[in-house]
């Protein structure tokens, strides 16, 4: 499981659905949530976090996306399986890891040292507090 620390800085509402703004890093990170409790609050300190199989990853990207969370990342190791490879990435925001299929990354050409961007859906992030904060 990843975990990014990153504090509130905004939180729009509509009757039950919440969108939260957060930075890490150079980074802002935007998280959808159906339940917010009161004490997240703008200036509160968080832990984003988000499963690897949930970060998807661009080499190169060119145009317009529609995923919000954008990462740039320097690909530092490779755990390269059969069906899967687990990456662990570097960035400003945090170390992350991400999960993806043996073939994207052959067919990506992806190696230790390649910078990516790793794309994570603001629906797929999740908050937890962080103790003492």
């Amino acid at each position: 499981m990843n975990s990014i620390r990153a504090k509130v800085v905004g939180i729009e509402s509509s009757e039950n659905l919440h969108r939260v703004m957060l930075s890490a890093g150079n980074q802002i990170f935007t998280v959808i949530t159906l339940e917010l409790a009161d004490d997240y609050t703008v200036g509160a300190m968080v832990d984003i976090r988000f499963k690897s199989a949930h970060v998807a990853l661009a080499k190169n990207i060119a145009g317009e996306v529609s995923i919000a969370n954008r990462l740039q990342a320097t690909v530092r190791d490779l755990q390269k399986g059969k069906i899967l490879v687990d990456m662990q990435l570097e960035s400003d925001a945090g170390n992350i890891s991400a999960l993806t299929t043996t073939e994207a990354v052959e067919r990506m050409r992806i190696v230790p040292g390649d910078v990516v961007t790793a794309l994570m859906k603001a629906s797929d992030l999740y908050l937890s507090r962080v103790e003492g904060a």
